[in-house]
């Protein structure tokens, strides 16, 4: 069973632009990363500082080898996470499958 997770990141006034570069910047490599299923942004059309990551991955030490990753430590923690009013996390199984 896949391990996922959703995220939603909401940007500090003004920080639209730069959160939203940090994050294209993550699709490649993570992608590209073994065990990683799926791994997609959203942007809220009502709110554009929102947006919505939803990724997939094998198993759970594959989302570890994801945040311990060079381009996770660049994009995410030095990037990202210093533009964010807010950000929540959920980890879930998906249902109805």
């Amino acid at each position: 069973m896949s391990f996922n997770v959703a995220a939603t990141y909401q940007a500090e006034p003004g920080k639209e632009a730069e959160v939203e570069g940090y994050l294209l910047a993550m699709i490649g490599p993570t992608r590209a990363e073994p065990g990683c299923e799926s791994y997609r942004i959203l942007r809220s059309r009502d709110d554009n500082r929102v947006f919505l990551l939803i990724e997939s991955y094998q198993s759970e030490d594959d989302f570890e080898f994801h945040k311990n990753s060079p381009h996770f430590d660049q994009n995410i923690r030095n990037g990202v996470w210093t533009a964010l009013e807010s950000r929540s996390v959920i980890f879930g199984e998906e249902i109805g499958v």
